[in-house]
């Protein structure tokens, strides 16, 4: 599955959502000759030099993982090389017609962007660039709903595949603007969110473009806005000129960027248990890295769900890890529990200790990850606590006290102590500014414990050398020290959570979280 999604993520942009399912984990391996063969090859900005390479390497090993991304970058290298649209629209007809199945329909996902973006672009004949689009669009849609297609592809890669075709809607719109067809352009960029697809900086980059060439600044200026706020560099450049034109100035413009770049990009509807609630609140745990951009989705989904659940209903905790990069919210206690879980891609979610859950995106798949896992937790609402727990905590100076009550559990069973910063600051690698339910420590109690204190210089001491100990022994990242670090806690807005977990199979029994006061 691994080459499937991340070719997506070469073609599609929507595929953001399930190409960090790989990413991380290759990231931590080392790479074969082949594949570094392969990245050097495509840093080239020659194309003909680009194709030479490619073509090189695909004679000079076997079939692998690598292959589909050689051929696909030879087919992009070629299309770039085409003197006439004829040329290239002859080339992309030979490759549709020697291949099938799934990569047909990745092949129809990458056909127009060759169209639409290539160099010599203006000479085209534009009514006949469309049709070709469309074209695609159709083809598509045939191959996503093919019987045959479906039963050879993966469970849940199957789920992808009519988005894949949904995503042909936002090319046909783009040739639609550049045909002059600005109306047109406009309905097919709603039929492209009807049919799930993601509001992406790409998006809304063709959206401000069709805005304005129908006369409306306004709206379009809040496209513009909303592709700067996802990080992209032409939105943010655009926006700032359209917001300095419509306010005759640019000042305010960096503060308004940045509040919008801090809110929730969406609006969740308040959750109350029914009538069913036994009383159960289920744990949900993220794995997650700051510098790691589709952690951004997840990160904002489980923002969602702390707005929309009652802390008796959900308790959340968030782990940093030093995947993609160096994280320096990282502590021991998220070493400790990435082990426990055996996590190793970000973002990594589970529910109650179990449906170890992957695949992320950016800010605008924030949404459709939030569905995602709150129908995780509503599976699991109306469950029977396993256990009776209670807990309450205070800090005086740096201790932090908790008094817990553990209610008769089973044999096998933990209970686990965390002490977490309900919000940490940071800017990292992802820009992701704000982040929620930050664990800083955890232990592992007795069962017949009533009490347990964190020392929190202790702990920021703990986490001070962890940070130190990965700077000196990361073999992934020799020589890196981390410009600044995270390893101080707040002593205002921290939470302690106690939850009870199975030792066989993970299964979290109960959780329970307490303000310190």
């Amino acid at each position: 599955m691994a080459t499937f999604i991340q070719t997506l993520l070469r073609r599609l942009p929507a595929f953001l959502l399930a190409a960090c399912l790989a990413l991380p984990a290759l990231a931590q391996t080392p790479q074969p000759q082949e594949l570094k063969d392969y990245q050097a090859a495509v840093a080239l900005k020659d194309p003909a030099a680009k194709l030479k390479e490619l073509e090189r390497i695909k004679a000079a090993y076997p079939p692998s993982a690598v292959s589909s991304y050689v051929e696909a970058q030879i087919l992009a290298a070629k299309a770039a090389l085409a003197g006439t649209l004829d040329e290239l629209l002859a080339l992309q007809q030979q490759n549709q017609a020697s291949t099938k199945g799934v990569q047909l329909l990745v092949n129809l996902g990458a056909y127009p962007g060759q169209l639409l973006d290539h160099a010599k672009v203006a000479t085209f004949d534009k009514a006949k660039v469309l049709a070709a689009v469309k074209a695609y669009r159709d083809q598509a849609r045939k191959v996503a709903a093919d019987p045959a297609v479906l039963a050879a592809a993966s469970e849940q890669n199957r789920e992808y595949l009519p988005i894949m075709a949904n995503d042909l809607e936002l090319a046909v719109a783009k040739a639609q603007l550049a045909s002059g067809e600005t109306a047109p352009a406009l309905a097919s960029l709603e039929a492209y969110l009807k049919g799930g697809g993601n509001p992406s900086a790409g998006y809304q980059l063709v959206r401000a473009d069709i805005l304005e060439a129908l006369n409306r600044p306004k709206e379009a200026y809040e496209a513009l806005l909303a592709a700067a706020v996802e990080n992209n560099q032409a939105g943010l450049r655009r926006a700032r000129a359209a917001y300095a034109k419509l306010n005759g100035k640019e000042d305010g413009f960096d503060a308004l960027l940045e509040a919008r770049s801090k809110e929730l990009p969406f609006h969740p509807t308040p959750v109350k248990p029914g009538p069913a609630w036994k009383g159960k609140a289920v744990l949900a745990e993220l794995f997650t890295g700051s510098e790691c951009p589709p952690c951004v989705a997840a990160d904002f989904a489980f923002d969602g769900l702390l707005e929309a659940y009652p802390a008796t209903a959900l308790v959340v905790l968030e782990y940093h890890l030093p995947i993609p990069g160096p994280d320096p919210m990282m502590n021991p206690a998220s070493k400790l529990r990435q082990d426990y879980y055996g996590v190793n891609s970000t973002p990594t979610m589970l529910f109650d200790g179990q449906d170890k859950t992957t695949g992320g995106g950016g800010r605008s798949a924030a949404a459709s990850s939030y569905k995602r896992v709150s129908a995780k937790v509503q599976e699991r609402l109306d469950g029977a606590p396993g256990v009776a727990l209670k807990l309450k905590a205070a800090r005086k100076g740096d201790l932090v006290s908790a008094a817990l009550v553990l209610g008769k559990a089973p044999e096998g069973v933990d209970f686990h102590l965390v002490l977490v910063q309900a919000q940490q600051d940071h800017k990292g690698g992802n820009k992701l500014m704000v982040h929620k339910m930050v664990v800083r420590d955890l232990v592992t109690l007795a069962t017949t414990a009533t009490t347990h204190a964190f020392d929190l210089a202790a702990s920021e001491k703990a986490t001070d050398a962890y940070l130190t100990d990965f700077e000196q022994t990361s073999t992934r990242f020799k020589g890196f020290t981390f410009p600044l670090r995270r390893s101080a806690i707040s002593r205002q807005g921290l939470k302690v959570v106690l939850f009870a977990q199975e030792r066989a199979s993970k299964r979290v029994l109960q959780a329970v979280i307490a303000d310190v006061e």
